[in-house]
Order: C-alpha cells, then sequence, then structure tokens
C-alpha cells in the first residue's frame, strides 16, 4: 500500500476527526479537571507507569468514539450506493478494506499514542524513574484502539442503518463503564460479574499504589482478546459472502475462549509490584526506594540527624527506610524499634521543604508512627498529633507544630496545643526524658493514650 493512497483514503475518511475527537475529549479531561490524575503520587505526569494507566482510563471515553467513528465509515459504501458495484470488481475485497482500516486504525492509535507521550514527556523532564513497566499497558491500549476502530468498520458493513453509529457507541459505553464499577470495592454492583469478563474491557481502573503495575497475565490475556476482536472486525469489513462473514466471528471467539482463563480470576491477582520501582537506594542508614531515588538528597542529611537525636533513647532506631507500598485508607502504618518507616507519599514529608522540618517529621512521636489510620480523624487522632509534636519538640529543643500534621488542628486549639506544651516543659527534664521514652513505647505498641503519658493525665 502506497503512501499516496493511504494519504487520499486518510482525506476522504473520518479518521481525522474522530482522532480530533479523542484529543480534544483527553486532554479537555486531564487538563481542564481537578481530580486524582493531577494529584501526587498518582498524577498522569509523575511517574511512567500512572501516565500509562491514565490514558488506559481514559478509554472509558475514547473507545466508544473508535467504535463510533469505525461504524461511520464502516457504512459508507452503502451510503454512496456502491456495494453491489464494489462486488463486481476483480479486486480482493480485503486490499481495499486494508486501506480504509489502516487510514481509520492508524490515525486512531497515533492519537492514544500522542495522548500518552504528552504525559510521558513530562515525566521525563521531572526526571522521575524510568522503568518498562508502562510498555505492556500502552500496548493493549493500542491494540484497543485497534480493535474498536476495525470492530466498528466490521459492524457499519453488517449493519448500514442511521442509528447503528450512535447505538453502538452509546452500547460500548455502558459496557466500559460497568465493567469499571463492578469490580470496586464497595460499590453496589461489586461481584455481580466474573472478574475475568470484566477485564475483557479495553479500559482499566488505575491502581492506588504507584509501585504497582499489571500483572503478565492481564497483559497477556488482554492482548490475545483485542487481537482476535481486530481480526473479527477486519473480516467482517473484508469478506463479501454471508458464510464468510457468519464464520469471521471465529477469531473473536477463539481468543476469549484463550483469554478468559488466562485473565487473572480476582483484582489482587491483575497488578504485581514492580520490582524495578521497589529496589532499595541508600545513603548509609537512610534508604528510599527506587522510585524516589530523587528524594535520598533531601532525606539522608535530616534522616541521620534524626537517628542521631533518637539515639539517646533506649532500644533506638538505627535506620530509617521508606515503606515500598501505598498504605490503604484504612490501614495503620508498620512500626519496629529499629526502623523508621519513612511514608514519601504522605503529606508531613512531601511538604517538608527545609531539612529541619524534614528531622521534625522524622522524629516525631519519638521516632513511631501514627498509631490511626488516615481515616482515623477524632478525638484520639488529635490527641496523638498533639503528643507527636510535643516529641518531636523536645528533641529538637524547639516548639514547632509539625508540617502535614497542623492542618488538623484549629487555629483556637493551636494555642491549646502551645500551652500543653509549655505544661510538659515545667516538668523536671528526668521526667521529661522518662515520659518521652514512655511514649515511644506507646508509640511501638499503639497501646495507651499518648498525650496522657506526656501530661500525667493533667490536660
Amino acid at each position: 500500500m502506497n503512501t499516496r493512497v493511504l494519504g487520499t483514503e486518510l482525506r476522504r475518511s473520518i479518521a481525522p476527526w474522530a482522532t480530533l475527537a479523542i484529543l480534544v475529549i483527553a486532554f479537555g479531561f486531564l487538563f481542564s479537571f481537578s481530580g486524582p490524575w493531577t494529584k501526587a503520587p498518582l498524577a498522569w505526569d509523575e511517574h511512567w507507569t500512572p501516565a500509562a494507566e491514565w490514558s488506559r482510563f481514559l478509554l472509558v471515553f475514547l473507545w466508544p468514539i473508535a467504535i463510533g467513528a469505525g461504524v461511520i465509515q464502516g457504512m459508507r459504501d452503502s451510503r454512496s450506493g456502491m456495494v453491489e458495484l464494489l462486488t463486481t470488481m476483480p479486486r480482493p475485497g480485503w486490499h481495499r478494506a486494508a486501506k480504509l482500516a489502516a487510514a481509520l486504525g492508524g490515525l486512531l492509535v497515533l492519537g492514544y499514542l500522542l495522548i500518552f507521550a504528552v504525559g510521558a514527556v513530562q515525566v521525563l523532564f521531572r526526571g522521575a524513574f524510568f522503568t518498562f513497566s508502562w510498555l505492556p499497558i500502552v500496548v493493549v491500549g493500542v491494540l484497543a484502539m485497534l480493535a474498536g476502530a476495525w470492530i466498528g468498520l466490521g459492524i457499519g458493513r453488517l449493519l448500514p442503518h442511521p442509528l447503528t453509529a450512535p447505538a453502538v457507541a452509546v452500547a460500548a459505553f455502558v459496557v466500559v463503564i460497568v465493567c469499571q464499577v463492578v469490580p470496586s470495592a464497595g460499590s453496589a454492583f461489586e461481584g455481580v460479574l466474573p472478574v475475568r469478563l470484566v477485564l475483557l474491557s479495553p479500559a482499566m481502573d488505575v491502581f492506588k499504589d504507584p509501585f504497582l503495575t499489571t500483572s503478565g497475565r492481564m497483559n497477556l490475556g488482554q492482548a490475545v482478546w483485542l487481537a482476535g476482536l481486530s481480526v473479527t472486525g477486519f473480516l467482517f469489513l473484508a469478506t463479501r459472502s454471508k458464510r464468510t462473514k457468519a464464520l469471521a466471528v471465529v477469531p473473536a471467539l477463539v481468543a476469549a475462549a484463550i483469554a478468559i482463563p488466562v485473565l487473572p480470576g480476582t483484582t489482587a491477582e491483575a497488578k504485581v509490584v514492580d520490582p524495578l520501582a521497589t529496589a532499595k537506594v541508600c545513603d548509609g542508614p537512610v534508604c528510599v526506594t527506587r522510585m524516589h531515588e530523587a528524594e535520598l538528597a533531601r532525606i539522608a542529611g535530616p534522616g541521620k540527624e534524626a537517628l542521631r537525636l533518637l539515639s539517646t533513647l533506649p532500644d533506638a532506631p538505627v535506620k530509617i527506610v521508606q515503606l515500598d507500598r501505598r498504605l490503604g485508607p484504612d490501614e495503620v502504618p508498620p512500626r519496629a524499634a529499629d526502623t523508621i518507616y519513612a511514608d514519601l507519599m504522605d503529606w508531613p514529608l512531601r511538604m517538608a521543604i527545609e531539612p529541619r522540618d524534614v528531622t521534625r517529621v522524622l522524629v516525631g512521636g519519638a521516632g513511631t508512627p501514627s498509631c490511626y489510620s488516615s481515616r482515623g480523624y477524632d478525638k484520639s487522632f488529635l490527641d496523638e498529633v498533639v503528643a507527636r509534636t510535643i516529641a518531636a519538640s523536645w528533641l529538637l529543643g524547639e516548639w514547632k507544630l509539625v508540617n502535614g500534621e497542623s492542618v488538623w488542628l484549629s487555629k483556637q486549639s493551636e494555642g491549646e496545643v502551645a500551652g500543653k506544651w509549655e505544661a510538659f516543659r515545667a516538668l523536671p527534664p528526668d521526667v521529661q526524658r522518662a515520659r518521652i521514652i514512655a511514649q515511644r513505647q506507646a508509640g511501638l505498641t499503639c497501646q495507651g493514650d499518648q498525650l496522657d503519658i506526656l501530661l500525667g493525665g493533667a490536660r
């Protein structure tokens, strides 16, 4: 197929307009609205894998457009009254079908790749950690756009009716939306459909943990299914007899029969940890993941200072290790006596820019994490915030609220907290030290009220 013929087909087809539509919708969504795609740690321009995942998520909107455009284009011969004339031509039908399929499918694929490329370029300029875990996600997305365009072409050739395009596009949108909602935790439709069937959808939900990527089984199963769907769509478009059109469904059926057993049976099996992203990079006793290697320079010095300050306490921590996963909303952070687990995706550490502020976050609670999950907002949680702040201020020798944790306190309560700090500082030095040690033990075991321990119940 020469470029002149392909160029002519591009000008005559709906391909440029369909591609423009997916670009306008995709970039309008990403740049005009605020959501998880604009916020760390899952922003579409922060790391390679989320950039690929968000481009796949957008197939919720883009795939129905690709199918609808294919249907419109597939009806061209019928609308022009050329069907009977073309059947008399000696040239094989697949020659002409190949030009049309290449024009529409190729341009839609280029549009999809451009969406990912815009995010990838921003990630590149950020100097983010590079991994190839994004590649299978994008490849499956390319197959999805091709399958959508070609199955649309085939349906348009089979059912050349003015209502076919909107009906098929709406049906595709509903199916993809249902497949997005069914596996969602807490959804009213959770478990209605088997996960293996849900994963046949070309769109994917973005994993809540940037250290995760799609499993090999998920990538392989979806690739096989979408490839088979593409072949079926092309055969619908290219074949002429009713018998061959009936046989055209075979590739899709065979692909589904292969893909369904291969696909993961649970949502947990659909995702795996990227071992390159979670590999450790250390500066002495301070270690971060390779994904956040750029943060090591910000954390190392203040981290060593935090360990030095805590070394005066019994059973003190000797290393700082970044958590290599994102905690769930109901999950309490892990803890160990010899280790400070630093969560670089949590706001206190993300907001701490000055070295002393980083140290203050790390020594909060005398080097222990919170005993509450991110949903644990109540009076006990606020009391713990106050106790953690008092411990950090005692170790650093100056009063200051911990960045990221002070947001939970009102202006009025900030004054009350300062009063509690003064009450603690009024205690004899040996009593202060004993209570800080006791608070640290409470933080390691999550037993006891840390503020009561520091103030002796007088509050």
